[in-house]
């Protein structure tokens, strides 16, 4: 009984530990701010769900991330975000 409980005692201390380096890896992540939210639609047609993904793709390529993907009756929509440090400024056209 008592080596039961002492192996439990050591999965759950092991647990601990690796718990509390997960947190430190998250609190040494930079912090950023999102500067551009993007919705990409999928038809899911044989003739016409390459344009969604060409535009998925290269939304990709230049810096955005997938965020979140929502199904409808006809395809998918697809969440893009695109991401800077929070320090970092961002040119935009509307600012002088």
């Amino acid at each position: 009984m008592e080596k039961e409980n002492n192996s439990k005692i050591d999965k759950l201390e092991k647990c601990v530990i690796r718990q509390s380096q997960e947190i430190r890896k998250l609190k040494k992540k930079p912090e950023r701010r999102m500067t551009e939210m993007k919705f990409v639609g999928v038809i899911f047609d044989p003739e016409k769900y390459k344009n969604g993904e060409n535009e998925i793709n290269n939304a990709l390529a230049n810096g955005f991330e997938v965020l979140r993907d929502f199904e409808t009756g006809g395809g998918i929509v697809i969440a893009l975000g695109k991401w800077v440090k929070k320090d970092e400024k961002v040119k935009n056209g509307w600012t002088k």
